[in-house]
């Protein structure tokens, strides 16, 4: 699980490993590496000469053979902090590029939970209120609570509202919706479905595989940018909202 993690921060799965092993072993050779980890000579060599580039181990001195050592973990935030550095240098240039090209109408999918976390970095960037039809509270999936918590902020920096027209089974999660202070309804119990929809700017997104508080690892989100059909479905989300 450690692993996975530091791989995905930008540690290769070899770096991951012989960083997770000299964690364990507080110092070790490259025999000691590879044995407790088990992969060759030659690709521990590799691996540990990259770790010693970005400052997470050291040679440990005086030693008859090469013997190295972890350095603190805190070190693997400051990596993440000099990629951000290095990101947010250029960020202006690629945001430019981005909003050079303004297509009217488009229609894109997204899948899986990376899926997910696009489609919600696209309605940060819209920046407009968000309108929920059979909405079943999949930002509390545990596999994204962490990205949902920084959004969730995002969204209140930039006053972004949610009107959400819940499936009636969200009613028996009260620990969640105490949580939710923007605006909701319920929909009656024989109108639940596995899929909802959202209405935002000019976009109207359609989920599939979604359940409450869950969602599935292969969900689809259909997303289509087209003015007035995202106008209509607002309409219908009003009568919707009325009638409720």
């Amino acid at each position: 699980m450690h692993s996975e993690i530091l791989q995905e921060i930008g540690l290769t799965p070899n770096e991951a490993k012989i960083y997770e092993a000299l964690l364990t072993l507080k110092e070790g050779s490259i025999a000691q590496i590879t044995k407790k980890i088990g992969i060759d000579r030659r690709n521990a060599y590799d691996a540990i000469q990259r770790l010693l580039t970005k400052g997470l181990i050291f040679q440990v001195l005086p030693k008859k053979t090469l013997v190295f050592s972890p350095v603190n973990p805190d070190k693997l935030t400051e990596l993440i902090d000099e990629k951000r550095e290095d990101l947010m240098e250029i960020m202006p240039n690629l945001k430019k590029t981005y909003k050079q090209k303004n297509i009217e109408q488009s229609v894109v999918i997204y899948k899986g939970v990376g899926g997910l976390k696009n489609y919600i970095n696209l309605i940060l960037s819209e920046e407009k209120d968000i309108y929920g039809i059979g909405s079943k509270g999949t930002w509390f999936d545990p596999r994204i609570h962490s990205f949902a918590i920084r959004a969730g902020k995002v969204l209140e920096e930039k006053k972004i509202e949610s009107h959400l027209i819940y499936d009636e089974e969200m009613q028996k999660y009260p620990e969640v919706m105490k949580i939710i202070k923007y605006p909701h309804k319920f929909l009656p119990k024989k109108y639940s479905s596995g899929s909802s929809i959202d209405i935002f700017g000019n976009y109207v997104a359609v989920y599939s595989g979604v359940n409450i508080k869950a969602l599935d690892n292969d969900i689809t989100i259909f997303i289509t940018k087209d003015k007035t059909l995202a106008k209509d479905y607002k309409k219908w989300f009003d009568f919707m909202w009325d009638m409720l």
